[in-house]
């Protein structure tokens, strides 16, 4: 390792708490040591009544679709279609390089819920249903066992094991009897192991999903060890939930996709614990945090895409708010927001507005100890025009270590500024971040026609001369939309930014800027700098949805020279 990588490595585990760093090589040194899990000679006693759980959302394929895939060999996943033939599955079992993502969702085994609702759903193929979910639940239950080499990689991973029991026992009541003793078998096992294996190393979403793992098991079983894994999850969701939840409603990973995740977590947690006090106290967060899932939707429905994160990633906002407030006795207001929000303990300033919806990111990127989730992309804005998404986020493909996580982490593929071709946040390989970008100063002013917003941060500063970006946003209504950014600091640099189109639009050169058309839609973006700014346009990747890639257009401009450095983009609705 160079003495560059050292050093990139050091910012990067500096921030880590003392408690990660210890269970992190502890789970290294214990990795391959044998497990004592319960091996139980008969299914394991269960609770004579569960609570019912409302179901947000479906996985694709769904029922129907899933069963025809499999009818023909292949599975697909995530956009990604592979091989998953039912008389010799390849449940790509080790560590993986490629389509890890992917590969974490077939081990959640959503599509095993699928394949018995398709039963249901086409009683004329319900026998192949049923008999094609028994043949891969019984390969996988002999491939993936917990001592088979390679399960522990991903099959036995902790949130995976916590995201299959959900499905496992949703799927309990669809599935035959010649089923249910082995399921049960190992699903107490699985509980057992998950419970023996928190991911207190990670932390974050992942401890969350960890609790509900162990809600669903231990109301679901009825013994010792399922009581202790509901005392487990008990405490687990109080704790996490008082960390994870800001003071504003936000999930403190600043990913709006996760925190769709996090509040169907809590949901289900306030749903499964039996505790009063602990119901009480979920759900108050959970209505705070609906606030906030209210807010960072377009106009189109779905939520921004800053930091990870894909429309396929959890369910829909509005079934997030209708339905999950409904299961857990709340009032919450489900309807799109209007007006201007600053969500001070996230770092987000939102406008909604005619013609434009405006989301402009101003906080810090994340947990110091667990930025895995965040992209170098600080005083990045997305935006909508008239209902339809004009700027927007590169979104992300997947969580591989490959161009394309690159280009999706990196702040030259964001809205925003990137100055001497450096990301604003050192990120780096898929989850890791080293110096980190802090915001320094905000100021919002809202009013019942719009709203102007200015923040700066520091992280250029390291470069020589100590670059500073700051930028001002201004909206008006049914006027103009106009970005200021300025570069202080000293020293001859290069500056360049610019602007994501969604698939949709079209630019054509215009002096000072471009044309942008959409069907009946047209704005013009305009370009005030010194002199020897270059405007071009980029064929460029756009990923809304995890294994989706969609070519569009970034409109791009660069300058270099002496700082300090100012340009103004307008964006005139035609």
């Amino acid at each position: 390792m160079t003495l560059q990588a050292w050093a990139r490595w050091l910012r990067t585990v500096r921030h880590l708490q003392a408690e990660q760093a210890a269970w992190r090589l502890a789970r290294v040194l214990t990795r391959n040591w044998p497990e004592r899990l319960p091996h139980l000679s008969c299914a394991p006693a269960t609770r004579a009544a569960f609570p019912g759980l409302p179901l947000l959302h479906r996985p694709k394929p769904q029922g129907a679709a899933c069963l025809d895939h499999l009818r023909h060999g292949r599975i697909e996943l995530l956009h990604q279609c592979f091989d998953l033939d039912p008389s010799a599955p390849d449940w790509r079992l080790g560590a993986r390089q490629t389509q890890r993502l992917e590969t974490i969702t077939l081990h959640y085994h959503a599509w095993l819920y699928e394949l018995l609702l398709a039963a249901r759903e086409r009683p004329a193929h319900s026998a192949q249903a049923i008999q094609t979910a028994e043949g891969l639940l019984d390969s996988w239950l002999r491939q993936c066992d917990l001592d088979a080499p390679g399960s522990r990689d991903l099959a036995w991973n902790s949130f995976a094991i916590a995201t299959r029991l959900t499905w496992w026992l949703r799927a309990l009541p669809l599935s035959t009897d010649a089923l249910k003793d082995r399921m049960l078998s190992s699903a107490y096992r699985q509980a057992a192991y998950l419970h023996a294996h928190l991911e207190w190393d990670l932390r974050g979403n992942h401890l969350l999903r960890d609790a509900v793992g162990l809600a669903w098991a231990g109301r679901f079983f009825e013994d010792r060890e399922a009581q202790r894994w509901l005392e487990t999850a008990s405490r687990l969701a109080l704790e996490q939930v008082q960390e994870q939840v800001l003071p504003d409603g936000g999930h403190f990973e600043r990913s709006p996709m996760y925190h769709l995740h996090v509040m169907e977590d809590v949901l289900h947690l306030a749903l499964l614990i039996p505790e009063p006090s602990v119901g009480v106290r979920l759900r108050a967060a959970w209505g705070r945090m609906a606030e906030f899932a209210a807010w960072i939707r377009h106009s189109d429905g779905a939520v921004a895409l800053f930091n990870d994160g894909g429309f396929n990633g959890a369910c829909s906002p509005e079934a997030m708010l209708t339905v999950g407030a409904a299961a857990l006795g709340l009032s919450v207001d489900a309807r799109s927001r209007q007006g201007g929000r600053h969500f001070k303990d996230v770092g987000l300033l939102v406008w909604h507005g005619s013609p434009w919806s405006v989301f402009f990111d101003a906080g810090d990127i994340g947990p110091d100890y667990q930025p895995g989730h965040a992209h170098a992309d600080t005083l990045a804005l997305e935006v909508s025009y008239q209902g339809t998404r004009l700027f927007v986020d590169p979104g992300t493909y997947g969580y591989d270590h490959d161009a394309r996580r690159r280009y999706d982490r990196s702040t030259a593929a964001h809205n925003t500024v990137c100055v001497d071709d450096q990301d604003s946040s050192e990120v780096w390989h898929i989850f890791r971040v080293g110096r980190r970008a802090k915001v320094l100063g905000v100021e919002a002013h809202f009013g019942a026609d719009g709203f102007s917003a200015e923040a700066d941060h520091d992280g250029y500063a390291h470069l020589e001369g100590r670059p500073r970006h700051f930028r001002r946003v201004e909206v008006r209504a049914e006027a103009d939309l106009s970005v200021r950014d300025r570069i202080e600091g000293t020293g001859r640099h290069r500056v360049e930014g610019g602007w994501l189109l969604a698939p949709e639009w079209q630019a054509s050169p215009t002096p000072g800027g471009w044309e942008v058309v959409n069907g009946a839609l047209r704005v013009a973006v305009r370009l005030d700098g010194p002199d020897g700014v270059r405007l071009s346009t980029a064929e460029a990747a756009y990923h809304p949805e995890y294994g989706l890639e969609h070519r569009t257009v970034r409109l791009q401009w660069a300058w270099e020279g002496e700082l300090p450095f100012g340009l103004t983009t307008r964006v005139e609705p035609s």
